[in-house]
């Protein structure tokens, strides 16, 4: 079956797709059929069809998620009941190693093994078997499971979706989904690395910094009315909290007076792509208000329904901070501006983290400081590429946010009950986030970013004379700088163009896909056969990619975009572009690739694409710079000043 059949099939059985995904993750999830079933690749091509559009993804998700959780309960049941009696059944009886490294990986972690033996293929349906034989409470089990499930099958889901979109969306606009995703998990690693140390910094020195922090308060009057309430135990620490509040209001405010931060000139224009703009937005979602308020009411019903109540109070004045100060910032109150997305975010990430830092003491309470920092730093990459907010706005609300969240922090944990800490939070907190993506990815959809480009018009006339300086004189890389000069302009339609060069020995060339990538890999395929791969100017890739050979192994390569403009006279497009010359590459007698050249930028459009031999077509050369020559294309019969 090709491709193509399955996309079809795919698209015409949604249903039976989706319960296939959810059998194959139930299996997977089970104790043994997960050893035997390739789940890892089998997951992965649900997301190739995914990131083709054949499935959607909030549907896949899940159905994923529910087969995770299903198997999850199934073998950690089977465990509960049978406990021990479990060593004496086939395959465990003749295969004992295989239950042991499962009870080495709980025994070591205790209740995160089952966080954390979902990500580990070996122990996946291991894990929850031996978490039932050791007689752990079903409700902690549920709640790791559940953030477990929630975290893995995004995971795991996103290589198939990015192979798949590249495959769909070729490979220019793969190229930027690349590239956004690295400067992402870049900026990512770091945050999570930066938390790590500063963590591994303070927590073995905590004690010893209450302790200074007590002997300091102790000996400044007004510093101490504002810390020792936070400090000590048997106080009171609202007082203190609504002071550090105020101070920081008025800091705020003062700064807004004073401090003139100039914007950065950085912009992702050039990286824009409709899959990236959809999936930038739903993320961006984390840091609204709604999402605040959202998370706000169901966190303070479970607090209140435990009866956690100076738990409750502390995320009541960490929400009200983050919702005032955020106001204020999103309406321009406050100068120099801040993101009051990203002090939302921030503040309400930070509170849980510390709330529920205990939980995972025993392999590191780094990671739910991690966690957020993580979410945080997602959040405000999310913020700066959709040009909702500046990097100085960004970094503004950060220092914002830790100056409050730090405070807050540790009256917490002085204060809030030890209950609080538990697992149920994480997964409660954990579920709703999920809860509000796939929401905000029902809400907006892919199809509200695929915006028609602007089309102004000009006369021939008015083209000929000085408009075709108004058309793009270069080809801009991403961040927008220039990159390639577009010596050609062409007033026609593709199908015009096409044919015309063809009479002049161009060829279409391969486009990417699955048949044509495997011709790179074909020692036996001519040059003509490999795919030339797509090129953007700024959000728009090659509309038109013409081949045609050249003596000594060369090729030249014709690529047409996009200008936006048209001609008044019959609305023929006008169309800009350039020639690049490609060397074919062979690579250990197997691998076959273009390579362009590097003295592309020192063709003679106009000399070697000929079009005066062409009857009915006109060629006037201009001249844009001094040695920057350029060709003005159109067909004869159109009106000339």
């Amino acid at each position: 079956m090709s491709l193509e059949a399955v996309h079809l099939w795919v698209g015409q059985h949604p249903h039976l797709a989706g319960l296939a995904v959810f059998a194959i993750v139930l299996a997977e999830s089970l104790a043994v059929v997960g050893l035997l079933l390739p789940g890892t690749v089998l997951i992965f091509t649900f997301g190739t069809l995914v990131g083709g559009g054949s499935m959607d993804f909030v549907s896949t998700y899940v159905w994923a998620l529910s087969g995770a959780l299903l198997g999850d309960g199934i073998s950690f049941w089977l465990g509960w009941r049978h406990r021990q009696r479990i060593r004496t059944v086939w395959p465990f009886s003749r295969f004992p190693a295989v239950l042991e490294r499962g009870a080495h990986f709980f025994r070591r972690y205790g209740g995160h093994g089952v966080l954390f033996g979902r990500f580990f293929g070996a122990v996946r349906g291991i894990v929850p078997l031996v978490a039932g034989m050791a007689g752990m409470p079903a409700g902690r089990f549920v709640g790791y499971s559940a953030v477990a499930a929630a975290l893995w099958v995004p995971v795991f889901l996103a290589p198939g979706v990015l192979f798949g979109a590249s495959l769909e969306l070729a490979s220019g606009t793969t190229a930027r989904l690349v590239g956004l995703g690295l400067g992402l998990i870049a900026l990512l690693w770091f945050a999570v690395w930066a938390t790590v140390r500063v963590y591994a910094f303070l927590q073995p020195r905590a004690r010893d910094l209450i302790l200074l922090m007590f002997r300091i308060a102790g000996e400044h009057r007004l510093l101490g009315r504002i810390t020792l309430p936070l400090l000590d135990s048997e106080r009171r620490d609202y007082g203190g909290l609504a002071l550090v509040g105020g101070l920081i209001f008025a800091v705020v405010f003062a700064l807004g007076r004073s401090l003139t931060v100039p914007p950065l000139p950085v912009s992702f224009a050039a990286w824009r792509t409709p899959a990236a703009d959809y999936g930038f937005t739903v993320l961006e979602s984390l840091g609204s208000r709604e999402t605040l308020l959202i998370g706000f009411g169901v966190l303070a019903l479970w607090l209140g329904f435990q009866r956690w109540f100076v738990a409750l109070a502390h995320w009541l004045i960490a929400t009200v901070f983050a919702l005032s100060l955020g106001w204020l910032g999103d309406h321009g109150f406050v100068l120099p501006p801040f993101d009051g997305h990203v002090l939302r975010g921030g503040v309400a990430s930070g509170f849980v983290a510390v709330l529920v830092a205990p939980v995972f003491r025993r392999v590191g309470g780094w990671v739910a400081y991690a966690a957020a920092a993580a979410l945080v730093a997602a959040l405000g990459f999310a913020r700066i590429y959709l040009e909702h907010s500046e990097i100085p706005q960004v970094l503004f609300a950060l220092a914002i946010g830790l100056s409050w969240t730090v405070p807050l922090g540790i009256a917490c944990r002085r204060h809030c009950e030890a209950k609080a800490a538990s697992p149920a939070v994480a997964a409660l907190v954990t579920v709703c986030l999920a809860l509000v993506l796939a929401a905000a990815a029902v809400r907006h959809g892919p199809a509200e970013f695929m915006h028609a480009p602007l089309v102004r018009r000009m006369t021939t006339a008015e083209w000929l004379a000085d408009g075709w300086k108004r058309l793009p004189a270069y080809r801009l890389q991403p961040l927008g700088r220039p990159h390639q000069p577009l010596p050609i302009q062409w007033a026609t339609s593709l199908n015009g163009a096409r044919e015309n060069l063809e009479k002049l020995g161009w060829r279409m060339a391969a486009p990417l896909s699955w048949q044509s990538a495997l011709q790179w890999f074909n020692p036996r395929a001519k040059p003509e056969e490999w795919p030339v791969l797509a090129r953007f100017n700024e959000d728009s890739e090659d509309a038109l990619r013409m081949l045609r050979p050249e003596h000594g192994g060369r090729w030249t390569v014709l690529r047409l975009w996009p200008s936006r403009f048209v001609l008044a006279e019959d609305g023929a497009p006008l169309w800009v572009g350039r020639i690049d010359r490609l060397e074919a590459v062979n690579r250990f007698g197997f691998l076959g690739y273009f390579r362009e050249a590097g003295d592309s930028d020192r063709i003679d459009a106009a000399m070697l694409l000929a079009p005066e031999r062409i009857p009915g077509l006109v060629a006037t050369p201009v001249m844009r710079d001094p040695g920057s020559p350029a060709v003005l294309i159109r067909e004869r019969w159109k009106p000339v000043p």
